[in-house]
């Protein structure tokens, strides 16, 4: 390949995230390899991905340079993006670590920080805010993840970047594929929630909706698995405080596995979501989401999940009853339009779509 026409791929993002983004991400690299001249973690180059203690000091580290970024602290901008060789970064933040190009690629997963800074932390708002900004002005290639986030994106920047692409995201197979283990105390059929435990993913309009559904007295938990998020101390209280209720952690894929198998229906009402990536990975294992009714989710799960108002803690509780007490034939009527748009939204659809692009960019 031309080296002035190569991709350095910025992966700073696997430092420090292990949600869907991570695993999004970790793929499209790997199905890449051959339009990608190197990779870059932060402020170095290395062959592979870091791991163990060399990946948590490396995350340490970045992770101070970001907070003395977001306290306002004259770092500079960075060394502009290499002459030979253009930028695939990852996720947006990572441009304040080498500045921007406009012959770099952006993937956004979504402009949260910005159009709903509520529900992040100030830091983060203010890191994305830089980041954005940036982007802005360099007017990069953009790709993002639903056609949502495309029309939230253009309608804070505008539309004349050197393309605005759209590739969702997909089914993983570790989703369905492997060892499947059952974690340990879960006993009672459940209702599940796979995601961080932060404020955008609603969690105190669910918790309620499940008080008022009356379910756990029916012998119905609402379990909740992932990694914390910004929110979480306050979540953590109120889930110990509600019977029947419970978070789990961060399971291995083995459990989230069973999870999915097990649980009597799906919920996830978010209030953003870039894509909504494990309500698409439930109805794949056999579950009948409840998602938002505005958003990515819509895009992520089409017709066959049950919509609500994510701001209605009755909708939300009227849903889960619904899910809890479905018939099986209305359950395999959904189903099968969920596995209809799922089986569309494959892994071999978002590499081919990512191959084309950048095939016709380098």
């Amino acid at each position: 390949m031309n080296p002035d026409r190569a991709l350095i791929a910025d992966f700073s993002l696997a430092l420090i995230n292990r949600t869907g983004a991570y695993y999004a991400c970790r793929d499209l690299v790997a199905a890449s390899a051959d339009f990608v001249g190197s990779k870059r973690f932060w402020r170095f180059r290395l062959s592979g991905e870091p791991s163990g203690l060399i990946r948590k000091c490396l995350a340490k580290a970045m992770l101070a340079e970001l907070k003395l970024r977001a306290a306002g602290l004259p770092l500079g901008r960075g060394t502009p993006s290499p002459r030979r060789g253009r930028v695939l970064f990852l996720d947006p933040l990572y441009v304040l670590f080498s500045g921007v190009s406009p012959r770099d690629i952006v993937l956004c997963h979504d402009v949260g920080p910005l159009t709903m800074p509520a529900l992040f932390d100030r830091r983060t708002v203010q890191l994305y805010q830089a980041a954005y900004s940036r982007i802005a002005q360099a007017r990069p290639g953009i790709v993002l993840v639903s056609a949502f986030s495309r029309d939230q994106f253009t309608s804070l920047f505008g539309s004349d970047f050197r393309f605005l692409d759209v590739i969702p995201l997909y089914t993983r197979a570790a989703s369905t594929d492997g060892l499947v283990e059952r974690p340990e105390a879960v006993a009672r059929p459940f209702l599940l929630t796979v995601g961080a435990l932060e404020r955008r993913k609603n969690f105190e309009r669910s918790i309620e909706a499940y008080v008022q559904s009356g379910l756990v007295d029916e012998g119905v938990d609402y379990l909740i698995c992932g990694p914390r998020g910004y929110g979480s101390a306050a979540l953590e209280t109120l889930i110990a405080d509600t019977p029947g209720v419970r978070w789990l952690g961060y399971l291995k894929d083995s459990e989230v596995r069973w999870m999915y198998r097990n649980a009597c229906g799906f919920v996830l009402p978010s209030l953003l979501e870039g894509f909504g990536l494990p309500a698409l990975e439930a109805a794949t294992n056999g579950l009948v989401p409840i998602v938002s009714n505005e958003g990515a989710l819509v895009e992520a799960v089409n017709d066959g999940a049950l919509m609500v108002n994510p701001r209605s803690v009755p909708q939300i509780s009227s849903a889960m009853r619904q899910l809890v007490r479905m018939s099986g034939d209305e359950k395999n009527r959904r189903l099968a339009r969920l596995h209809a748009h799922a089986d569309a939204m494959s892994f071999e659809r978002f590499a081919m779509s990512w191959r084309t692009l950048l095939r016709r960019e380098t």
